[in-house]
């Protein structure tokens, strides 16, 4: 499929995928649907309007995960959660599974066993959490550290690209749009965001 309003990204169906899946493909072009010289194009189009605005955003979110699972996995070897947790304990500072959790919206047992995974690997590190005898804090080794600002630095590049045809002024007034649609979201369902 191919959306005119997407800034250059294609959803392009591939056979070689599986029945019904897409492959993104992120073109550096203009603002066109592919269409043959015959003016008709094989491909279905569709046009989003400001009702599909979160539509807009869970999709651009799965192709960011993507493109960061692919990234994360050649650079580090690292899953997309593993990374995600990484990211949220280096942010956070010393801090339990459950805070991950709670900050990051996510399954506490996908954060433990990525935490598990990153510990073997000597990226995390454990100890005694003196306010909940039953749990533990991490914290990144110094390996975790050096593993995290290596792929930072290539994503802050990422990020700067994806970015780069909106003004300072659009990006903070998008960040301001977007915390209101998340406040609004929270408080649309606050039971299934409670820590």
């Amino acid at each position: 499929m191919i959306c005119q309003h997407c800034h250059g990204i294609n959803l392009v169906r591939e056979d070689n995928i599986d029945s019904g899946g897409y492959k993104i493909a992120m073109q550096q072009k203009n603002i066109h649907a592919d269409t043959p010289a015959d003016g008709k194009s094989s491909r279905p189009s569709f046009e989003f309007g400001p009702s599909h605005i979160p539509y807009r955003i869970l999709l651009l979110g799965k192709m960011i995960d993507r493109v960061t699972a692919q990234h994360v996995r050649d650079t580090a070897q690292l899953s997309l959660a593993e990374w995600r947790v990484l990211t949220h304990v280096e942010m956070i500072g010393k801090c339990s599974a459950a805070e991950v959790a709670s900050v990051a919206y996510s399954d506490r047992a996908e954060v433990s066993r990525a935490l598990g995974s990153l510990e073997k690997r000597g990226f995390v590190q454990r100890e005694a959490n003196p306010r909940n005898r039953k749990s533990s804090l991490v914290s990144l080794t110094e390996a975790g550290k050096a593993v995290h600002t290596a792929i930072r630095g290539a994503r802050g590049k990422f990020y700067e690209q994806w970015l780069t045809d909106l003004s300072d002024a659009e990006r903070v007034a998008l960040n301001a749009s977007l915390e209101k649609v998340t406040r609004r979201l929270i408080e649309s369902a606050p039971h299934m965001f409670d820590a």
